[in-house]
């Protein structure tokens, strides 16, 4: 093992960036990315080189940890795409300046991404850099933590290292603090100590395998259990080319095999034969195909994504034997009746586009946010594989980034027949009515269904069929998931953010595609002013460019950045904060309404000072008594008391 350099010496004053990183490297090789014939390089580093030998040719990475699990090293990646990485890199450099920490911070490459480095004096433990990280994760959003979790393989750029896009590392200082490392060890339980002040909060240790899991002879975990054959729907996306994301249909597919009680060695006679496991077999290409992996990486990615499918079903232990042979049926039913009710809402823009409207207009036919509830409900009927929904106001809410209000008046234009004589006039009819806990359940009108009626209205049946009911499912969830998810951020939902309009101008603008500004007036239903007054505002904040044939997104743009450059990042967050303890409130008194209603029930009793109490004088839940004003519930001092923490949730939810 290669010694750490802890001085100048053999080091050129100006060295090189392969110099510094053969001076650095806790071990004897460093890895370097892989790098195509047509000399693309790729974000991959499956081979290692000499630190002795010549400066490759692709960019290169150092191990942080020396081979024996020690780290020598503390880097923070701070990733551009997880958020605003300059942000947080000053934000951590001003921390470490107060603690006394020496360090270095580079900028990784064009992408914005930086590197904060401590080289510390003597070597830390893998547990101890490894529950730093996790803290450190809690308060940057942009820390990607893995290099700093997995001491075998975790490793970083050093500074001078080329970036594959273009570029190197650069340091935005001297490099004292990483040839003469001066960090110690109390200066780290100092720098977690800080965390915690700030924010973070420990996580619960990892004693013991979750409930039903167990490992094999080779340590790979696996449920407990007598194996049995995969469900059909199982069967069918293991034989299914997937469509868009391998590794989802992956993850189904390993997900209902650790179900069925399979073991890895019954899964790895499925590798390289079965569609579904791809994403094992290759990598996705930036050029639209894919290319083969490496036997280490296809193993890696096996072991990794196993292990995730079975503490995945351990923690969500199915009721059955995973067998519901109409649920392909369901799914195909379900998404006919959703892309009826998505061609015909896309074909009439107009409807959803009266938010300058007046009071009138609007009650008459709708506004964007009508639209996007609309959306919302057909994206919970997709995922349940179901025509038929419970949703609350609160949940469509953080869905869309409507607040209850708007998203309570949109549901009611939805429901409200054009024909007073025919209800399924309406977009949605509601279904029975909310019951103490239950919202209220809706579904889509008959006139969107699969029935018979309906067969030329669809505009479904004119086209191909898809090749699996689960493929076109998936693809409708992701599509209508990824709209409701560019409406619901702080950027365009927040006070004087960007706002809604510009919103909307964005989400119909996919990576990739461009679009001009007559293409964008017919699909969002806005006039030329408002779109262009969006599009201008989307292209001051870095969001989109304009090409010579339209309006296209930005590559590196951020919504994330533009948030917090606009300080109205968190603003979606606390209201889901808000909602969450009304929800706990409104199930304290539902729980409270139960209990009052028992027969038989065993009240309490005021006891003497001097009595001991040999019996319980009551039966009354595990929970404090909801709070009473003029005999009646008091909800504002019941919402004081969960927004303090004095309820325990789980108690209701037992209750």
């Amino acid at each position: 093992m290669l010694a750490l350099r802890r001085v100048h010496e053999g080091v050129p004053a100006r060295p090189s960036g392969w110099e510094l990183a053969r001076a650095l490297s806790p071990r004897p090789r460093i890895r370097v990315a892989d790098r195509l014939a047509d000399g693309e390089v790729l974000n991959a580093y499956s081979r290692d080189v000499s630190v002795f030998a010549e400066q490759p040719q692709s960019p290169w990475a150092m191990y942080l940890a020396t081979e024996t699990g020690d780290y020598r090293f503390v880097c923070f990646d701070l990733d551009a795409g997880r958020g605003n990485a300059a942000y947080d890199a000053a934000k951590l450099a001003l921390w470490l300046n107060e603690l006394g920490i020496d360090h270095v911070v580079t900028e990784s490459g064009p992408n914005g991404g930086r590197h904060v480095w401590i080289a510390l004096e003597t070597a830390a433990a893998a547990e101890t850099v490894r529950e730093l990280a996790q803290l450190a994760a809690q308060l940057l959003p942009s820390l990607d933590a893995t290099p700093l979790t997995n001491p075998r393989t975790g490793c970083v750029r050093p500074p001078g290292s080329p970036h594959r896009r273009g570029g190197s590392s650069v340091p935005s200082g001297p490099l004292d603090a990483l040839l003469d490392p001066s960090a110690t060890s109390e200066q780290l339980r100092e720098l977690r100590a800080f965390l915690i002040d700030a924010g973070a909060e420990l996580l619960a240790p990892v004693t013991a395998l979750a409930r039903g899991m167990a490992v094999d002879a080779d340590g790979h975990p696996h449920i407990t259990g007598t194996k049995r054959p995969l469900s059909s729907r199982v069967r069918l996306v293991l034989d299914t080319p997937p469509a868009d994301d391998a590794s989802l249909s992956l993850a189904t597919v390993l997900a209902g095999c650790a179900n069925a009680r399979w073991t890895l060695a019954d899964v790895r006679a499925l590798v390289d034969d079965s569609p579904a496991f791809e994403h094992v077999r290759s990598q996705r290409h930036k050029h639209g195909h894919r290319i083969p992996r490496t036997p280490q990486g296809r193993e890696r990615t096996l072991v990794s994504a196993w292990r995730h499918a079975v503490t995945y079903v351990a923690a969500n232990p199915s009721t059955g034997d995973g067998t519901d042979e109409d649920f392909l049926a369901r799914c195909a039913a379900t998404v006919e009746a959703v892309d009826a009710a998505q061609a015909r809402a896309n074909a009439m823009p107009g409807l959803w586009g009266g938010d300058r409207a007046s009071s009138l207009q609007r009650s008459r036919t709708g506004t964007h946010s009508t639209r996007a509830v609309l959306d919302a409900l057909c994206l919970y009927m997709a995922q349940a594989a179901q025509l038929t929904v419970e949703a609350d106001v609160r949940r469509i809410s953080a869905d869309t980034g409507y607040g209850r209000t708007t998203v309570h008046e949109a549901l009611r234009r939805l429901a409200t027949p054009t024909d007073e004589a025919s209800p399924e006039s309406a977009w949605i009819v509601r279904r029975g009515t909310p019951e103490g806990a239950h919202a209220q359940r809706y579904r889509l009108s008959q006139r969107f269904s699969t029935g018979s009626g309906a067969g030329n209205r669809t505009q479904v049946r004119a086209r191909p069929a898809a090749a699996s009911p689960l493929q076109a499912r998936t693809q409708r969830i992701n599509r209508l998931a990824k709209n409701l998810q560019t409406l619901a951020h702080d950027t365009f939902a927040a006070p004087r953010s960007l706002g809604r309009t510009a919103g909307l101008v964005y989400k119909h603008i996919d990576e990739g595609s461009v679009l001009t500004v007559d293409e964008l007036t017919r699909s969002t239903g806005l006039d030329a002013t408002r779109t262009r007054q969006a599009l201008r505002a989307l292209h001051l904040h870095g969001l989109l460019s304009r090409t010579d044939h339209g309006w296209t997104r930005e590559e590196s743009s951020s919504v994330d950045v533009v948030a917090h450059t606009l300080n109205v990042a968190g603003h979606l967050a606390a209201r889901r904060a808000r909602y969450a303890d009304e929800r706990h409130c409104w199930a304290w008194w539902q729980a409270e309404v139960q209990w009052m209603s028992r027969r038989g029930k065993q009240r309490r009793r005021r006891r003497s000072p001097t009595a001991a109490q040999l019996l319980s004088v009551s039966d009354r839940p595990d929970y404090p008594r909801y709070p009473r004003s003029e005999g009646r519930g008091d909800h504002r001092a019941a919402l004081a008391l969960v927004r303090a923490g004095t309820v325990y949730a789980p108690a209701l939810r037992a209750a």
